[in-house]
């Protein structure tokens, strides 16, 4: 874009620029970064899967099929192995389709959340019964969501949600969106067990990679949980996770 005065915006001198315009570009270039970092982090996840995981995976269950045929006494024996080896490529493959990002964003990132966690993980066979109530889609359809919000907000809603099909032990889990003075809020709140949160091991990965996900879309990140004790359920048991941007970065 070329300025009135005949001089080319993106060429000039950073100290010439206002305020609003420097954030402006460090705004781009912080979602041009998280972009090409996603993609980046997709496409080996995806390709370490397909490349080095899954053959090895094909050649054992290639290798216990050949031994079934060899020695049938062994059926009962090697079933087992046999079953293990096809939950793991099964998760595998539901793994893949989590590294690789949606074609459509259009109606943005919580829409796009909801159709991978309805098609793929509240729909799988060992998945626990679990209640999801979506509140606001509607108007989060309407935000104007920047490129490193969407993925990082997509990708923190389907690992918390996950997370409580995993290890929450819930029934239900709710996951609302706020707008509010100028910025907004999701809060992704289960009623589970919850969790020590001083208790997380700093090499938890689920864990860290949602914090690095909101800090690299400049986003603020929340966990806040209370365990149950003795495995009863009380009011103040639970998980909530709130992500949010303030109206002044907006």
């Amino acid at each position: 874009m070329t300025s009135a005065d005949g001089a080319n915006s993106r060429g000039r001198d950073p100290d010439a620029l206002t305020g609003s315009q420097q954030a402006d570009a460090q705004r781009t270039e912080a979602e041009r970064a998280e972009a090409e970092r996603a993609e980046a982090e997709r496409a080996a996840i995806a390709g370490e899967l397909h490349d080095d995981l899954l053959p090895y995976l094909f050649a054992a269950a290639g290798s216990i099929a050949a031994l079934k045929r060899k020695h049938p006494e062994l059926e009962s024996e090697l079933q087992p192995a046999a079953q293990w080896i096809d939950q793991a490529r099964e998760i595998a493959r539901r793994i893949m389709q989590v590294a690789v990002l949606p074609d459509d964003f259009s109606r943005g990132p919580l829409h796009a959340a909801k159709d991978f966690l309805d098609g793929v993980v509240l729909s799988s066979p060992t998945s626990i019964a679990l209640q999801t109530h979506w509140n606001g889609l509607a108007e989060s359809s309407q935000w104007s969501w920047a490129e490193s919000e969407t993925i990082a907000v997509y990708r923190i809603v389907c690992e918390a949600v996950r997370n409580v099909v995993r290890h929450a032990n819930a029934s239900q889990v709710t996951i609302d969106f706020m707008a509010q003075d100028g910025g907004w809020e999701i809060q992704i709140r289960d009623d589970g067990s919850g969790f020590d949160t001083d208790g997380v091991p700093d090499q938890s990965h689920g864990m860290r990679l949602m914090r690095q996900r909101a800090e690299d879309a400049g986003l603020c990140l929340k966990v806040q949980s209370n365990p149950t004790v003795q495995s009863n359920q009380s009011s103040g048991a639970g998980t909530q996770v709130s992500l949010s941007r303030s109206g002044s970065s907006i």
